[in-house]
């Protein structure tokens, strides 16, 4: 959503639009072309089936109504609703009623000091200088 706008492919601009009107102004390119993916493959899949529906009644082109069903069936595999705030206010508090396990200090492992592990990064820079002293 930059300067490149008037390069981009039409389904793009669209895209652009549609991130704009609900406020986002600016984002990577990435982010297009992967929205673009998504209602590609969403709309491919949805006509796929539309044919079929088509076809299995005799048809050979989709009517609104084949289109609709199709649509409707990819709404439950794309489009699942988060479970209701009730659902999910009850599970917590049974989860949260549960005290932590306090973990006993004497029998832990200890993991090495930074110096002595593999967790630290550690690295030096050399200057350029001393690379091509070495080399030679």
């Amino acid at each position: 959503m930059g300067s490149s706008d008037s390069l981009a492919p039409r389904d793009a601009k669209i895209i652009s639009l549609i991130l704009r009107s609900v406020g986002i102004e600016e984002c990577e390119p990435k982010v297009i072309l992967q929205f673009l993916e998504v209602a590609y493959k969403y709309f491919i899949e949805a006509l796929e089936d539309a044919m079929l529906y088509a076809e299995h009644a005799g048809r050979t082109t989709p009517n609104g109504a084949d289109i609709k069903l199709a649509i409707q069936t990819k709404v439950g595999k794309y489009f699942v609703p988060p479970p209701p705030r009730q659902f999910m206010l009850e599970i917590s508090s049974r989860i949260n009623s549960k005290p932590l396990t306090v973990l006993e200090t004497s029998n832990l492992i200890r993991i090495p000091g930074e110096k002595t592990s593999l967790l630290e990064l550690y690295y030096a820079t050399i200057r350029k200088d001393e690379t091509r002293k070495r080399k030679k």
